[in-house]
C-alpha cells in the first residue's frame, strides 16, 4: 500500500514513521509544509508526478523525496531552524559539539565500518568436578520440603510389597583374652585334678562289644569333615578349641524390612478413605495430615526494606545503575555503578532498596527519556528488583544537579567526578546493532547447556519462552537462569549449576563489535577477555510469570502477561465512606453523614462459574454476554452429621434446624436466546446449555464447629471439583437459594434429632421474603413478644390442624402475598417435621381482631408486650436502613449493611437481624435509621482486665464520633425538623428498638454487664455533652468511679484553675516546670492519679 504526495512520489505506508528519526521527521515536516503552502513548486512537481506515471521505478521516486529533502533544507530561514533545533544533532551542533573531525573521534563511529560477526561457543556447557559451583540454596529447601511432605503422605506409586531395605553385618560374641577366661573359670590346682580323674584299665575297653553300630550319617561326616589336625595337640578348655578353629564364622547378616512402614501407611489410607472422592494429590494429602507449630515463627515488620529469602540467586543487586540507549528499540543495560559510567547523551536509573533515581542527559532523546520514565515509575510502583522506595527522584542534567537529592545521588556512585560527554547522534542506532553481538542463549538438554542456534547474537523474543523448558540468558554484565512453572525441581537446580558455572568461567568479547561490560567503551581497564564477570554484574534466577522489568526489557516483543482475576462472591456490605486515606490522626473526625444518605445500594449480585445469577431465575446474562435463561434442572439435599450424612428425601426438602447443617445441591442451566425475524420483540430459546451445579452448606446459628467443617468438606466431595461451593448462614440466605423452595423454606427450632419430641402443642412462625417463590418460614417464640405490627406471623397446632395467618396492622400488601404463598404451600406439602396430617385449617386474622383461641395459644392480651401500632396513624411504607460506624482502618468511617434478599423497589419491613449487631466484633457502634427515629446502638465493652487505658479512651473517641455523626445525619435527612436520636446499649433495647428486628431474643449475660442507672435510653445530644464535658469537680474526680469520657493519665487537666491550685498548692505553670516524675508523685500523692 502507497501513499502518493503533492510532488509526485510514492511512499510505503507499510514502514513506520519514527518522530525521532531526523530523516523521517523531515518527510512529516515536508509533506505538511507542502499541504499548507500550495505554491507553484507543488504545481509543477504535481505535474511531474504525472508524468512520471507507473512506470517510474519505487527508487526513482525515492531519489526525488531525497532531493525534495535536501530542498527543504536550504529554503529559507524557519526550515533551517526546524533541522537544527527539533533534533539532538541539531542541539548539539548548536552547542558546537558535533565537528567534521570529530566524527572519527567517537568510539563507537567506528562499528559503522566493522562488519565483524559474533562467533557461537563451540563447546557445550557442562557439569565440571574441578569447579566448586553453590547451588540455590532455595531450591534446596524446597526440595527437602516437598520430600518431607511426600514422605508425610500416601503415594500410590510406592512399591506395597514387602523388601528388604538395609543389610548389616553383625558380629558374634568374640572370645576375650586369657585374663577373662581366668576370671571366669574356676582355678583348680593340678593334685586335686590328679586325684579325681578317672583311670581307664584294658578290662574297661574288653567290654566294647565288636557288633556296636558305627556313625556312619551324614552328621559323623561333617563332624569329621571339621575335626581339627591330630598333629596339634587339643586344649583342655572347649572354648578355646573353639576359638582357635578358623572354619567357622564369627559374623552373621542382619535383614531390615519395610513392614513397619508398610503397616503404617495402610493405617494412614484407612484414616484418609474418606477424601478418597476428592481425588486429592499426594501432596495435599500430606499437608492436611501434617502437624506444624507456629507459635515460634516471628512475623517480618512490614516497613523492613530487606528482601528476606533463602534464594542465593536474587535477580537483582542492592545497588544497580541501569544505562537506557537506543533509538528504534531502547538497550536496557546494567553497568558499573561510578560515575564514570555516565555520558550525557543517555539516561540512566540508579535503584536501591530505598531509592530510585532516574538521571536524564542533557542531550539524551525523548525516547530514551519516555523509556527511563515508565521503567523507573513501574519499578517503585511495584516494588520491582526489592526497592521500596516511596517516590521516584528525577534529577536533570544542567538543571537540578546541586539539590539534596542530587547530592545522595553522586554520593551512592562513589563521588562526583569528570564522566563522558554525549557521542555522535549516529552513536544510539549503533550501539543497539553492536550490543546485540554479546547475547548468547542456551538451553538445558539432559545435564547440558547447548546454544540456541535461532537466538544467538540477536533480540530475545517471547515465543523462546516456554513452560516446559530451562533457558540461561547470558546479556554480558547479566546472566539469568529462566525456568517455566511445569520444569521439574531437579533440572532447576542443574541449570543453576551450569549457570553459575558460565557466570564465573571465562569470557571473550574480542570478536563483537561493543564490550557488554564497558559502558564508555573507552575504559581499557576492562579486558575484553577474562576469567569471571565483576563484581557489580549480575546473576540471577527468574520463574515465568515473576520476571523483572530488566529483564523483561531485553525482549523484542514482550507484552504484559494479564492475569484475569478471580470473579469473587460479594460481599453483603456497601463502604459509603471511601476516601484517600491519609497518615493516621490522633484526632478522629466524624464521617460525612450525606455520603450515608446518599449510599445507593448495588443490586443482588451472586457469581456461580462466572455467571451473575442474580435471585436464581428467569434472564441473565451467560458467560459471553447474552441473554440466556436459566432454569432449574433438580435439587437435593443432605443433613451434615458430626460423622457423617444423610440424604433426605424430597418431602423433606427445605426443612431446615437451626442446631444442623445442610447442603443444598442445585442443578440448574443456562440456555442463551436468540431473536425471530419474524417477530422481533419475540425471543426463543437456541440450544440448552450445559448441566451446571452449585452446592449450598447452610449452617444453621446454633449448629457445632465439627458439623460445620463436615459439611464444607462434603461440599467439596459432592461438587467433584466442578460447579461453585457456596457458604449460607441462617438468616443470610441469598434470593437465588430461597427460590429453590419455591416458599417452602422452613427454619425449624432446635436440631432434626429432637424435632420429634416437638410436634404437639402450639408453634409460631415468622414469615421472610420479598417475593411469593422466596418465601420462608421461621420458627420464634410463641409468646406474645414475638409479635409485630409490620409483619405477618403464622400459628400452628398440629394436632388439632388449625393454622393462623396473622397480619399486623401495619404489614404491607407485598408481605401479605408472601405470607399467603408461605401457609399455602406448608398445607400442601404438610411436611413431617410438623406432624401434620393431610388437611389443615387456614384462618386469616388481622391484629386486634384476634379469636379467642388465637388469644389462649399466645397468652393473656397484652399490647405491651410488643410494640404496638394500632394506635399510630402513620402508614410506614419504608424500608430501615442499618450503618457500621468504625475507626478500625484509622479513620472513621461508615459502611451500610445490606439485606442479602433486597428488591431494588418495594417495601423491606424488616431487613435486618439482631445477629447483625451481636456478632460484630465488641465494642461495635451502629446507626439504625427507622425513618421517624434514629438509634445509635452501643455494644458491650470488655472487662476492665481484658481493656488497657488507652483502648478505652479511643473507644470514648469513637463514641464522640459516632454521636457527632448521628446528629448530623439527622440534619441532613431533614433539615426543617430533624428526627431525634436515641442512644441505646446493648442488653438494654426497648421495644421500639427490638420490633424493627423480626425476631429478638434477650442476652442475660449482655444485661448483666450493661447493668446501673445511666444504661436507659436518652437522647444522643445528652451523651454527647456528657462525653464532650471538659471541666469536673475535685469530689467527682478523685473519686472511685470516674466521670466518663476522662483521660485518667490528664485527670488535671479536667480541673478549673482554682481547684487546681486549691489540691496541687501550685499553679499549672509551675507544676508543668516539675519533672514527670514529680508530677506522678504528686498527683498519687492527692489521689489524682
Amino acid at each position: 500500500m502507497t501513499a502518493s504526495g503533492s510532488h509526485g512520489f510514492l511512499y510505503d505506508c507499510n514502514k513506520v514513521l519514527s518522530f525521532s528519526n531526523p530523516d523521517h521527521l523531515f518527510v512529516i515536516y515536508f509533506l505538511l509544509l507542502q499541504k499548507k503552502r500550495p505554491s507553484c513548486e507543488a504545481k509543477q512537481a504535481k505535474k511531474s508526478s504525472v508524468d512520471l506515471g507507473p512506470k517510474v521505478s519505487l527508487a526513482d521516486r525515492m531519489k526525488v523525496l531525497r532531493d525534495k529533502e535536501e530542498q527543504w533544507k536550504s529554503r529559507g530561514k524557519g526550515a533551517a531552524n526546524d533541522s537544527v533545533q527539533f533534533t539532538v544533532a541539531g542541539r548539539m551542533a548548536k552547542r558546537g559539539l558535533v565537528t567534521d573531525t570529530g566524527k572519527d573521534e567517537s568510539p563507537l563511529i567506528a562499528l559503522k565500518k566493522c562488519n565483524a560477526t559474533p562467533v557461537k561457543p563451540l563447546e557445550e556447557i557442562s557439569s565440571r568436578t574441578d569447579v566448586k559451583v553453590e547451588g540455590d540454596k532455595r531450591l534446596d529447601k524446597l526440595e527437602s520440603f516437598l520430600d518431607k511432605l511426600h514422605s508425610k503422605g500416601v503415594s500410590k506409586n510406592k512399591i506395597s510389597t514387602v523388601e528388604v531395605t538395609a543389610e548389616t553385618e553383625k558380629e558374634v560374641m568374640t572370645l576375650d583374652d586369657d585374663e577373662t577366661f581366668g576370671n571366669f573359670y574356676k582355678t583348680v590346682s593340678p593334685t586335686s585334678l590328679h586325684d579325681s580323674s578317672m583311670v581307664l584299665t584294658e578290662e574297661d575297653f574288653s567290654q566294647i562289644h565288636t557288633n556296636t553300630p558305627k556313625l556312619t550319617s551324614a552328621v559323623t561326616e561333617h563332624k569329621r569333615a571339621v575335626r581339627p589336625p591330630r598333629r596339634n595337640q587339643g586344649s583342655r578348655n572347649p572354648l578355646r578349641a573353639l576359638a582357635a578353629r578358623n572354619d567357622i564364622r564369627q559374623v552373621y547378616t542382619e535383614q531390615r524390612l519395610n513392614v513397619a512402614s508398610l503397616e503404617t501407611k495402610r493405617i494412614q489410607v484407612e484414616r484418609m478413605a474418606k477424601h478418597s472422592k476428592s481425588n486429592l494429590a499426594d501432596v495435599a494429602l500430606a499437608g492436611l495430615a501434617s502437624k506444624e507449630n507456629f507459635r515460634k515463627i516471628n512475623l517480618r515488620s512490614v516497613k523492613s526494606t530487606d528482601v528476606v529469602t533463602n534464594n542465593s540467586t536474587l535477580p537483582f543487586n542492592k545497588l544497580m545503575l541501569i544505562r537506557i540507549k537506543g533509538r528504534r528499540h531502547i538497550q536496557v543495560r546494567l553497568v558499573e555503578p561510578t560515575s564514570h559510567s555516565l555520558n550525557s547523551g543517555d539516561c540512566f536509573l540508579l535503584i536501591t532498596p530505598k531509592q530510585c533515581y532516574m538521571w536524564s542527559g542533557e542531550f539524551a532523546n525523548v525516547i530514551e527519556k519516555a523509556k527511563a520514565s515508565d521503567m523507573a515509575a513501574f519499578v517503585q510502583a511495584k516494588r520491582d528488583m526489592g526497592c521500596k522506595a516511596s517516590q521516584v527522584t528525577v534529577l536533570e542534567e544542567g538543571i537540578n544537579t546541586d539539590t539534596r537529592w542530587a547530592k545522595e545521588f553522586w554520593t551512592l556512585l562513589g563521588g562526583q567526578t569528570p564522566y563522558r560527554g554525549a557521542g555522535e547522534p549516529e552513536e544510539d542506532e549503533l550501539y543497539e546493532t553492536g550490543v546485540l553481538d554479546s547475547n548468547g542463549v542456551y538451553r538445558l538438554l539432559g545435564d547440558k547447556l547447548v546454544p540456541h542456534e535461532e537466538a544467538w547474537a540477536s533480540i530475545p523474543s517471547v515465543s523462546l519462552l516456554d513452560s516446559k523448558e530451562v533457558l540461561v540468558f547470558d546479556f554480558g554484565s547479566e546472566v539469568y537462569v529462566w525456568h517455566g512453572k511445569d520444569v521439574p525441581l531437579g533440572d532447576r537446580k542443574v541449570a543453576v549449576k551450569l549457570g553459575k558455572q558460565l557466570y564465573s568461567g571465562s569470557y571473550d568479547y574480542s570478536s563483537c563489535r561493543v564490550n557488554p561490560l564497558d559502558a564508555s567503551c573507552l575504559n581499557t581497564d576492562v579486558p575484553q577477555q577474562g576469567e569471571g564477570r565483576p563484581s557489580w554484574a549480575l546473576f540471577g534466577r527468574l520463574s515465568e510469570h515473576n520476571e523483572t522489568s530488566l529483564f523483561r526489557e531485553k525482549f523484542l516483543d514482550w507484552a504484559e502477561r494479564k492475569k484475569e482475576e478471580a470473579a469473587q462472591a460479594e460481599e453483603i456490605k456497601s463502604p459509603v465512606h471511601s476516601i484517600d486515606r491519609p497518615t493516621l490522626d490522633l484526632e478522629l473526625q466524624p464521617c460525612d453523614a450525606k455520603a450515608l444518605l446518599d449510599n445507593e445500594p448495588a443490586s443482588v449480585k451472586t457469581l456461580l462459574e462466572g455467571v451473575n445469577v442474580q435471585r436464581g431465575r428467569g434472564l441473565v446474562r451467560a458467560d459471553d454476554g447474552r441473554q440466556a435463561e436459566l432454569a432449574t434442572i433438580a435439587v437435593d439435599s443432605w443433613h451434615i452429621k458430626e460423622h457423617g450424612e444423610e440424604e433426605l428425601p424430597e418431602e423433606s426438602l427445605g426443612q431446615l434446624h437451626e442446631g444442623d447443617t445442610y447442603i443444598i445441591r442445585w442443578k440448574y442451566s443456562i440456555t442463551t436466546l436468540v431473536g425471530k425475524r419474524q417477530k422481533p420483540g419475540e425471543l426463543s430459546a437456541g440450544t440448552p446449555g450445559r448441566e451446571r451445579t452449585a452446592c449450598f452448606f447452610w449452617q444453621g446459628s446454633k449448629s457445632s464447629v465439627s458439623e460445620k467443617g463436615t459439611s464444607a468438606l462434603m461440599t467439596v466431595e459432592l461438587g467433584s471439583h466442578r460447579g461453585s461451593q457456596v457458604l449460607v448462614s441462617a438468616g443470610k440466605e441469598p434470593p437465588c437459594f430461597l427460590q429453590l423452595f419455591q416458599g417452602g423454606l422452613i427454619i425449624y427450632k432446635g436440631s432434626r434429632e429432637n424435632s420429634a419430641n416437638s410436634t404437639g402443642g402450639w408453634r409460631l412462625f415468622c414469615v421472610r421474603g420479598e417475593a411469593e417463590v422466596e418465601a420462608s418460614l421461621v420458627e420464634v417464640d410463641c409468646q406474645r413478644a414475638s409479635l409485630r405490627s409490620r409483619a405477618s406471623l403464622v400459628l400452628l397446632n398440629a394436632q388439632t390442624a388449625v393454622l393462623f395467618l396473622w397480619h399486623g396492622c401495619k404489614a404491607h400488601a407485598g408481605a401479605r402475598q408472601v405470607a399467603k404463598r408461605a401457609a399455602d404451600k406448608l398445607t400442601q406439602r404438610c411436611p413431617s417435621e410438623l406432624g401434620l396430617s393431610s388437611s389443615v385449617k387456614v384462618e386469616e386474622v388481622e391484629e386486634g381482631s384476634e379469636p379467642t383461641e388465637f388469644v389462649k395459644a399466645l397468652g393473656p392480651l397484652d399490647k405491651k408486650a410488643y410494640d404496638c401500632m394500632l394506635q399510630d396513624p402513620g402508614k410506614y411504607n419504608y424500608t430501615p436502613r442499618l450503618f457500621r460506624l468504625s475507626a478500625s482502618s484509622g479513620v472513621f468511617e461508615g459502611e451500610e449493611r445490606l439485606y442479602p434478599a433486597r428488591v431494588s423497589e418495594g417495601v423491606m419491613a424488616m431487613p435486618f437481624l439482631q445477629e447483625n449487631l451481636y456478632s460484630a466484633h465488641q465494642p461495635a457502634l451502629f446507626l439504625l435509621d427507622n425513618r421517624m427515629e434514629v438509634y445509635l446502638w452501643q455494644g458491650w465493652q470488655p472487662d476492665d482486665t481484658q481493656c488497657t487505658g488507652s483502648a478505652k479512651m479511643r473507644w470514648n473517641s469513637e463514641r464522640k464520633c459516632a454521636m457527632e455523626t448521628v446528629l448530623q445525619y439527622c440534619k441532613e435527612k431533614n433539615p426543617r425538623r430533624p428526627p431525634q436520636a436515641y442512644l441505646v446499649l446493648a442488653g438494654c433495647e426497648p421495644l421500639t428498638f427490638t420490633n424493627i428486628f423480626p425476631y429478638w431474643e434477650k442476652d442475660t449475660t449482655i444485661t448483666s454487664k450493661t447493668e446501673g442507672p445511666k444504661n436507659k435510653v436518652m437522647l444522643v445530644k445528652e451523651a454527647l455533652s456528657r462525653l464532650s464535658k471538659q471541666q469536673y469537680s475535685i469530689e467527682e474526680l478523685t473519686g472511685k468511679q470516674l466521670p466518663e469520657g476522662v483521660d485518667p493519665l490528664r485527670l488535671e487537666d479536667y480541673l478549673s484553675d482554682q481547684d487546681f491550685k486549691t489540691l496541687l498548692e501550685m499553679s499549672r505553670v509551675e507544676f508543668n516546670a516539675l519533672p514527670n516524675w514529680k508530677q506522678k508523685n504528686l498527683k498519687k500523692s492527692k489521689d489524682l492519679f
